[in-house]
């Protein structure tokens, strides 16, 4: 396991470094998930109680788990992120060093508390509620060119609800790029519902690979015809889209071209984390050199495994267990 030795307590413009050098850099959210599983009720309703059968808190937020992800798949992962000093925040950064992942970029902000997300789980979808706390608190300005130069590939989630990070995003990314690193964006839900604003156009013109779902496709692109809405993100600059829909599979385009992969056949049990998942198994496909085919199958059956369980981290364990799946 590989640990920091950098404290876990610091003020929040401390340099921080990283003690080895790794594949991926992942810049973003860091916050648990307490999900309620087993509702009973086909749908939110106010007014009224609804019944669920059980909860869990498990790490949460779209950059924490791809990064858990892509570590439990063979790469070697950093985090930058900021937490309270609280159980939250502790409970986090406990569960990255669990995984080995390093946590030298990881920082306690005093007087701002570590967010959360509560997950409600509905049979046809899900409803998530998130205190942004320091979620929304960290800056561009967190992550120093030394960090940049330790990794080969630069990965950012839930771009809107970043606050802070998000307008010097664009930077981030042209820098690292500048070094040789490639780069990846899944933008997540916009809760502001006003999408392609100009810091994301910015940030886009220095994306190599962007992750939208179907929903987030259709905002971005004001269409729901892939074609167009592919070709509308490359003349954005976006080199590569993966698009996930689910158990319907995945759609990529690229400079060759659009390629569908269909999804493998199960029964979800908690959709959490599962479209972080596929972002993992793309990721490690195309770090590792694979076929276009290879890595559609790894995203399609990283995000079955991490649907056929609660939480985004429970379902997927190992490279083994995603091969097996794609094997059968």
């Amino acid at each position: 396991m590989r640990r920091s030795t950098w404290p876990r307590s610091c003020c929040f413009n401390e340099r921080v470094r990283f003690v080895t050098a790794f594949d991926v850099l992942a810049v973003g959210e860091l916050n648990p998930d307490l999900i309620l599983a087993g509702i009973k009720a086909k749908a939110p309703v106010l007014g009224t109680e609804q019944e669920f059968a059980s909860h869990r808190l498990t790490l949460g937020s779209s950059t924490a788990i791809a990064c858990v992800l892509m570590q439990r798949l063979g790469l070697r992962t950093a985090m930058v992120a900021r937490i309270g000093d609280d159980d939250y925040g502790r409970f986090c950064q406990a569960a990255l060093e669990a995984e080995g992942i390093d946590t030298g970029g990881v920082v306690v902000m005093p007087g701002v508390e570590t967010g959360v997300t509560i997950s409600l789980p509905y049979p046809q979808d899900r409803l998530l509620l998130t205190c942004y706390g320091t979620m929304s608190a960290m800056g561009a300005e967190a992550v120093s060119q030394a960090m940049l130069g330790r990794a080969r590939h630069l990965h950012s989630g839930s771009f809107f609800i970043q606050r802070r990070l998000r307008p010097g995003l664009a930077q981030l990314f042209a820098q690292a790029k500048a070094m040789g690193l490639s780069t990846s964006l899944d933008t997540g839900w916009d809760p502001d519902q006003r999408w392609l604003e100009a810091d994301l156009q910015a940030t886009l013109a220095h994306t190599d690979m962007l992750f939208p779902n179907e929903v987030e496709f259709r905002h971005l692109t004001g269409s729901d015809d892939i074609v167009s809405g592919m070709a509308m993100l490359h003349g954005l600059g976006v080199g590569e889209v993966l698009l996930k829909r689910g158990a319907k599979g995945v759609v990529h385009s690229g400079p060759d071209g659009i390629a569908e992969q269909p999804g493998f056949a199960i029964i979800p049990v908690d959709t959490t984390g599962a479209g972080d998942a596929c972002n993992a198994g793309y990721l490690a496909g195309r770090l590792e050199g694979l076929a276009l085919t290879k890595r559609l199958a790894l995203a399609n059956a990283c995000g079955a495994l991490t649907a056929q369980a609660i939480g985004g981290t429970g379902g997927l364990r190992s490279r083994s267990q995603a091969d097996s799946l794609i094997a059968g």
